[in-house]
């Protein structure tokens, strides 16, 4: 319930209390119709998000403030007042975002924005950035044990105070909270008003006031007394040009630290010392599957330390089976969870996820590539895994042994009896444990493509060589004869073949579809014939969700003994969409052109978060994947390619079919002009496509913007994974 405290004695200073040092990490970036601020400095570190004075949509203004410390913020929406008939205008002013502190040790972020008008404070949720993102995500709903309470106020000065669900004390000193502080500089002639509502759980009325014709300041401060987490700067995270050993990585590392590129900055601000963050605003927390990607992709341009940062926070947090955590849940959304788990008692103590089933086959995959590829990882195996677990009992190489031994057992029903029900599943009424984490994202399969044909050998293929290297414990059958079996027999039970006839009527039936409005011209100039892909997941009884899908790209870049067959399927789904996954804005991970189960043109149209959108980090992995599969053929391309790969003892026979290899080059050439159509996007979450049929060309779409889309982050850790890769048709290349 609100409750409210009038007392004038209690009213805040509007002002920081110290002025803020300069900041470590300042800038901006333009994202689907929102401006986001980002700040960094060794008080704070936040993003601020406000809808952008150039988005064209009528409405409220959104403003978000999100900080990784509790993964706390606020939201709230400015609404014009009733009295203009004109749209409000929100904007910041330069240079006045920096940190801000407070008593109690309450540190935050402070910013100054103008009003174009009145305005009247909307929904507002102060607290955990998860609490909102259930609003924005959940159909605006809230549960009430997140509302706030109007401390204290006045024309000049109002404070909105949360404090967490588990707090028992009044002693500030004790007790966890988050504040929105509004408040008029002394130079604004705006004013607050302020009418309190005395009904249950009843908001109040609160309005900003600007004099006729004027753009007057309003001070908006968000604190907490959550620990603010220590940053990586970008000369902690990345190399040094000279510490480059070959020339490809010191072309890679080329600008990342002297400021001529503001990409170092954005992956810094989601990297910390005990922990890599997932995504700005939306996932400012740790997911594991993010930092895994992320570093597979990233690690050949990453100093040691900090490559070792954050496989430290995936160790740590190990459960006592050897599953790895999704997901950390921190702050005053750990006290609802908790609550909602029938465990009160243990108040904001952080809450581990462990549902997923991808996250914990891709640990060993990047230590021994770290360890046993890198320059960076020589000798550096005995002492890293010697540490003692600060989260838990153990050392690092306890715990691995574990997380090994966890993932062996799971794979021997298959390599013993090679049937469908032996495969990896999702567990009864889970419907997301990996990456494309819906029902819909998996065609409601519950039994995964990339998850069965890719990562449980590849996790196999890794245990084997750390094995070998004498960094973990032997097992009972060794882990390559095992890893063999899946290699061999579990991509079979994915594959799809529709020949020329039935793929060109689906394909026809695709594009007339109305929800797809591509029109029938988009095929014009373009030939088929009998088509083959990996299916997206199997179904209950084993029968393939028909969903052409760009997962082969975990294939490229973990597998080992890539088959022919998995190569052929990957040129032909580097084709243009609808026939294959390109599109003049990137590529989509999911087509549903082939199916025969036609209700899935519906679940994965252009509007679903895993449908036929386009999702960075995918592109990154298919396009380093492609390139480490062609460095195995030749010392040329291995010496090009950023990332240093073992060279295989055998080198594939693929690789002397000049005409295959060609097919295989062009496919590449063919995904890399896809990716360039969306440069501005490139390190984004996700985004849909438009197409005009008058010039048959696609343009970028912000997925939020469509009916039912999801909003993506401006900035997403594992989309940086382009960092470590190079275009290799750049006009630089040799």
């Amino acid at each position: 319930m609100l409750s409210l405290v009038f007392a004038l004695a209690n009213l805040f200073s509007p002002a920081s209390h110290a002025a803020a040092p300069s900041p470590d990490l300042s800038f901006r970036v333009t994202s689907g119709g929102n401006d986001n601020f980002f700040y960094r400095d060794n008080i704070t570190s936040a993003q601020v998000l406000l809808t952008s004075p150039n988005n064209s949509r009528d409405g409220p203004r959104r403003f978000i403030a999100a900080l990784p410390a509790g993964n706390s913020g606020a939201i709230t929406y400015f609404i014009p007042s009733n009295d203009s008939m004109d749209a409000l205008s929100v904007n910041v002013i330069n240079d006045t975002l920096t940190s801000t502190t407070d008593d109690f040790n309450n540190s935050g972020i402070q910013v100054d924005l103008t009003f174009s008008g009145n305005a009247t404070l909307g929904v507002t949720i102060i607290g955990s950035i998860r609490a909102v993102r259930d609003y924005t995500e959940g159909g605006q709903s809230m549960n009430k044990i997140f509302n706030y309470t109007l401390e204290s106020y006045n024309e000049t000065s109002v404070r909105l105070h949360r404090r967490y669900i588990n707090a028992t004390q009044n002693n500030p000193d004790v007790y966890r909270g988050v504040d929105l502080y509004l408040s008029i500089p002394p130079e604004s002639n705006a004013r607050l008003s302020v009418i309190v509502n005395t009904t249950e759980d009843g908001a109040p009325n609160i309005d900003v006031l600007v004099p006729p014709s004027s753009s007057e300041a309003v001070r908006v401060r968000i604190l907490t007394n959550e620990t603010s987490l220590v940053g990586l700067a970008p000369q902690d995270l990345f190399l040094r040009e000279f510490q480059a050993t070959k020339p490809s990585v010191q072309t890679a590392l080329h600008g990342l630290l002297d400021g001529s590129d503001p990409v170092a900055q954005q992956v810094s601000f989601l990297t910390y010392t005990d922990k890599f963050t997932a995504g700005g605003w939306r996932f400012l927390t740790y997911f594991g599957r993010d930092s895994l990607i992320t570093l597979r992709l990233l690690m050949p341009i990453m100093t040691s330390e900090s490559i070792e940062a954050a496989l430290g926070a995936v160790i740590e947090r190990t459960n006592t089976t050897g599953a790895l955590c999704h997901e950390e849940t921190i702050g005053d959304y750990a006290s609802f969870v908790n609550i909602n788990s029938n465990r009160p008692e243990l108040g904001n103590t952080p809450f581990y996820d462990y549902k997923m089933i991808d996250t914990d086959l891709l640990l060993l995959p990047v230590l021994s590539h770290y360890f046993e590829d890198l320059p960076q990882g020589r000798g550096r195996a005995q002492q890293f895994l010697s540490r003692n677990a600060t989260l838990q009992n153990g050392t690092y190489s306890s715990i691995l042994n574990r997380i090994s031994k966890y993932n062996f057992d799971r794979a021997l029903p298959f390599y013993e009896a090679q049937t469908y029900s032996n495969l990896l599943a999702f567990r009864p009424g889970e419907p997301v444990e990996n990456w494309r984490d819906s029902n819909e994202g998996t065609g409601y399969g519950p039994i995964p493509f990339d998850v069965n044909a890719v990562l449980v050998p590849a996790s196999l293929r890794a245990t084997a060589a750390l094995i070998d290297a004498g960094l973990l414990e032997t097992l009972s059958i060794p882990a390559g004869q095992v890893a063999q079996v899946w290699e061999e027999k579990a991509p079979k039970l994915f594959e799809v073949i529709v020949d020329e006839s039935e793929a060109e009527a689906r394909l026809q039936n695709f594009v007339d579809a109305p929800n797809v409005e591509l029109g029938r011209g988009i095929l014009n100039g373009t030939s088929g014939g009998n088509v083959s892909f990996y299916a997206l997941a199997l179904r209950e009884d084993g029968s393939p969700v028909e969903v052409m899908n760009s997962d082969v790209s975990f294939a490229l870049m973990y597998g080992t003994n890539v088959s022919r067959t998995l190569l052929q399927n990957t040129i032909q789904a580097l084709a243009s969409y609808p026939r294959g996954l390109l599109t003049d804005v990137g590529m989509v991970v999911a087509n549903p052109a082939y199916d025969s189960d036609t209700t899935n043109i519906e679940v994965l149209d252009r509007t679903a978060y895993h449908g036929t959108v386009i999702w960075s980090f995918q592109q990154g992995l298919m396009a380093g994947g492609l390139a480490r599969q062609l460095s195995f053929c030749s010392g040329e391309r291995r010496d090009a390619a950023v990332d240093t790969n073992a060279t295989p003892t055998t080198i594939p026979a693929w690789c002397s079919d000049a005409e295959f290899l060609q097919n295989l080059q062009e496919a590449e050439r063919r995904l890399w002009d896809s990716i360039k159509g969306a440069p501005q996007n490139l390190y984004s979450e996700v985004w849909s496509y438009d197409y005009d049929n008058e010039t048959n060309q696609f343009s970028v779409a912000d997925l939020a913007s469509l009916s039912g889309g999801t909003e993506s982050d401006a900035i997403q850790l594992w989309s940086y994974g382009f960092l470590g890769l190079l275009d290799p048709f750049r006009s630089d290349s040799s």
